[in-house]
């Protein structure tokens, strides 16, 4: 069966499936992270559509999660033995639907022609079910670098992220951008945190195929001053864990391998909280709190 290899985080995933292949040979994000290596883990298009809608798992499913966006309503769960994860079209024809069982190395998907919308997010929700379980996951943030290391800008969206990413590297012309919506983080196995580029970057086209030591993050909300704080542990899990791929909360098997990789992310880097204003001496101040000592 054709397939396309794709690395991320120094993972490689294999993915076959028509609607996924025509995507990611089509999108321009996937390029740099084609590879030929050895899979690690896949995603295989290997269920028919309407067999796994009728089927007794799929009908009693236990729904725990829901979101909607670009018309497309999402639900995440227990189906079974297996968490799902599907995606009902705008127009109600067609369901992507995901299959796992916890710590596999594959994903499950029903095959059919899905847009690329929902085959954009269908890809990025599997490849964080397979990598979750080796403490690693995208976090939704935006990524500078500067002198070799970088610091994650988290937040909800609007509290800007991308604008204050935008005027440290304006301030400092040695930083750039690696990630404007979607990074993975990655715990190594002695402990090291790295940032990697991914395919996934929100509306700034940022696809580097790079990483990088993770040296800080910080939590931004908007204030009338700026002020920057360091947070304790207890509150550095619960400034970075609305940051993680939100579903993984409400399954017990996944909830329980995010609060690890959480607490294990904030054990080994910094989390600030800056209220601030959109403005260069923000930017300064986070670059003499963050980045002072990476010259």
């Amino acid at each position: 069966m054709e397939e396309r290899r794709i690395s991320v985080a120094d993972f490689t995933f294999s993915v076959t499936g028509d609607s996924y292949l025509y995507f990611i040979d089509r999108s321009g994000a996937f390029t740099g992270f084609m590879t030929d290596r050895e899979a690690d883990f896949h995603v295989r298009s290997c269920l028919d559509e309407a067999a796994v809608l009728a089927s007794p798992s799929y009908m009693g499913r236990t729904v725990c999660y829901e979101i909607s966006f670009e018309g497309i309503d999402c639900s995440y769960g227990k189906a079974g033995d297996d968490i799902y994860f599907d995606m009902l079209s705008p127009d109600k024809t067609s369901v992507l639907v995901l299959l796992w069982k916890p710590g596999a190395s594959e994903v499950r998907s029903t095959d059919g022609k899905y847009s690329p919308s929902m085959v954009r997010f269908g890809l990025w929700m599997a490849f964080n079910m397979l990598c979750i379980k080796r403490k690693c996951a995208a976090i939704h943030s935006s990524v500078n670098v500067c002198n070799g290391v970088a610091a994650m800008f988290l937040g909800e969206s609007g509290t800007g992220k991308s604008t204050h990413t935008r005027l440290l590297r304006e301030r400092y012309p040695e930083m750039f951008l690696l990630n404007d919506d979607s990074p993975f983080v990655r715990i190594h196995d002695d402990g090291r945190v790295f940032v990697y580029g991914s395919p996934w970057s929100g509306k700034t086209p940022c696809y580097r195929q790079e990483s990088y030591p993770l040296k800080g993050m910080v939590r931004l909300s908007q204030a009338p001053y700026n002020r920057i704080t360091r947070l304790a542990p207890l509150q550095a899990i619960g400034a970075l864990l609305p940051s993680a791929p939100p579903a993984f909360n409400y399954v017990d098997e996944t909830s329980d391998l995010v609060c690890d990789f959480v607490s294990d992310a904030v054990s080994s880097a910094a989390l600030w909280h800056l209220e601030c204003l959109p403005d260069t001496a923000a930017a300064e101040l986070t670059y003499n709190t963050v980045f002072r000592d990476v010259r």
